[in-house]
């Protein structure tokens, strides 16, 4: 089913592809007017991570959500395909904008700063989708617009929490905020495969009867 729904092309005309298009648009503008402009590589690194992120955050959005519940086709694969056409998406787009920006780094910063942003942009993404899932869990059939304010609050709780830093330029700070960073990844990733659980779904107990 997988490979019909990739084959005939419903998959990708289900998918919301304005907020895509809106984030591409919006990071090509930026980086023709930062033009010739990278000496705050972390920061303008950050902005054009968010503007992706934004856009990634309206993948699961499903108008027949409905109508899959009743097939036998699990909601994990539903979804997962889903994330992976926005990943399709996601990670050429942010590999060009890395290879735009981080020459301009010195060279023995050029790793941290590249894997360190891509964490970020990690975490950020599968926080949003982590979101999403329970959203449409919960009965949303189009929870991409929570998405947008959950992110911003985030953003704004990890910059204003001094004790433990997270939106930091290089420097001391660096990997302790990413391992934070880390830690969040993977807790939004237990969220997400929480939520992907069908919903007529039960664990399995141990010592149950045959």
């Amino acid at each position: 089913m997988a490979r019909e729904l990739v084959r005939s092309g419903h998959l990708v005309r289900s998918l919301r592809l304005a907020p895509f298009a809106t984030s591409a648009a919006a990071v090509a503008a930026y980086l023709v007017v930062r033009l010739g402009d990278t000496h705050d590589t972390v920061g303008d690194l950050r902005v054009l991570g968010l503007l992706l992120a934004l856009g990634s955050g309206y993948a699961l959005d499903d108008s027949a959500a409905i109508t899959l519940q009743a097939s036998p086709y699990g909601l994990a694969r539903r979804l997962w395909l889903r994330m992976a056409c926005a990943v399709a998406v996601v990670v050429p787009v942010w590999a060009a904008v890395l290879a735009v920006y981080l020459p301009s780094a010195p060279a023995g910063d050029r790793w941290s700063l590249g894997l360190g942003l891509t964490t970020e942009l990690a975490a950020t993404v599968t926080v949003m989708w982590a979101v999403a899932a329970w959203a449409r869990r919960m009965g949303f059939d189009q929870p991409g617009i929570i998405t947008t304010p959950v992110l911003l609050a985030s953003l704004l709780l990890a910059a204003s929490i001094p004790q433990a830093p997270m939106l930091v330029g290089f420097g001391r700070e660096w990997t302790p905020a990413h391992l934070r960073w880390s830690g969040i990844a993977v807790a939004a990733t237990c969220a997400l495969v929480a939520a992907m659980r069908d919903p007529a779904a039960r664990w399995a107990t141990r010592g149950r009867p045959q």
